[in-house]
């Protein structure tokens, strides 16, 4: 007889997210303000890539995550649409920034906190998408 999993909710999944995309950023802010080093970046994405696999093994063994509704996937829409506009105006303004001002901008260290920024962002409007949505349904 197998015990029934524990629910894990899609806002629980996207705080994990947020979290899990906001230590790359972190990192590198603090390594540019203290200027010294915290570790390369391989050990530290290494480093996360296990924890992130570890955790995945641990939610599927021991969670089930709820099926999306609809208002679930309407908020995960606005969060993607608000994100892809971000992320394009901050990719136009890197180019003209790199072209005109500062050369040098664009590098790899501006592409991978590009896009965990936009994944932390995501999973940041998601979850207040979700929680405006939640309190409207306990309102009535």
């Amino acid at each position: 007889m197998e015990k029934s999993k524990k629910k894990f909710s899609y806002s629980d999944f996207h705080r994990l997210i947020f979290v899990i995309a906001l230590v790359p950023v972190m990192l590198f802010v603090f390594h540019k303000v203290q200027g010294r080093e915290y570790g390369d970046k391989l050990s530290i994405l290494i480093g996360m890539a296990i924890f992130a696999a570890l955790h995945a093994a641990v939610q599927s063994i021991f969670y089930k995550l709820e099926k999306k509704d609809e208002m679930v996937q309407y908020n995960l829409a606005r969060a993607n649409r608000i994100i892809l506009f971000a992320v394009l105006a901050v990719l136009f303004a890197a180019v003209i920034v790199n072209d005109y001002f500062y050369k040098g901008l664009i590098c790899s260290d501006f592409c991978w906190i590009t896009v965990m920024s936009a994944i932390g962002l995501r999973s940041f409007l998601f979850i207040c998408f979700d929680a405006v949505s939640n309190k409207d349904t306990e309102e009535e």
